[in-house]
């Protein structure tokens, strides 16, 4: 199966090739450059900004320790996403484990990356790869080359979902 990279600029790959050899400040920049697209990633996945917060620092400190473990550094973007998505998988399974009131949730604002309860409520009747491919095309700006990269997907696939979640969104909204 083909696997397509989410591509990485010229100046992110000297970054990581100086990350990989020690340089912690080449890792800071590259923290500084994917952080905000890291969050807002992890904020749509968990719907909640401090388990967000949690997962990306999670992630970050995991790919420090081991990115002497990537093999191509033109992969280091959607290795990192990737990295984010399991941290937030894992901080969700842990938080249903200690959290008895599952129905809260964190009140929204629209800007500043977080979602208004509207949108909350429509992402929430969309399959989970649905909505993770929806909110890295529409809240992300991500190509479904890039969300393919990173999602470890096939493009074709990719395009399916999200055409498969966008009719849902637009056939349940066609009935206001």
């Amino acid at each position: 199966m083909c696997r397509l990279e989410a591509p990485v600029t010229k100046t992110d790959w000297i970054f990581v090739q100086q990350a990989k050899k020690g340089d912690s400040h080449a890792f800071a920049r590259l923290y500084e450059i994917y952080y905000k697209d890291l969050y807002h990633f992890a904020l749509y996945y968990t719907k909640d900004s401090i388990t967000a917060e949690d997962a990306v620092s999670s992630a970050v400190l995991k790919a420090f320790e081991q990115l002497h473990k990537l093999r191509k550094n033109d992969a280091f973007k959607s290795w990192l996403f990737q990295i984010t998505a399991n941290e937030c998988k894992k901080l969700l399974k842990q938080k249903s484990i200690y959290l008895s009131d599952a129905s809260w949730q964190e009140p929204a604002a629209a800007e500043d990356g977080y979602l208004t309860p509207e949108i909350q409520d429509e992402l929430s009747q969309l399959s989970e790869p649905e909505r993770r491919v929806i909110t890295l095309s529409v809240f992300g700006g991500y190509t479904s080359r890039e969300i393919a990269g990173i999602l470890k997907k096939r493009e074709g696939s990719i395009r399916s979902i999200k055409s498969r979640a966008l009719a849902k969104l637009r056939e349940k909204n066609a009935d206001l």
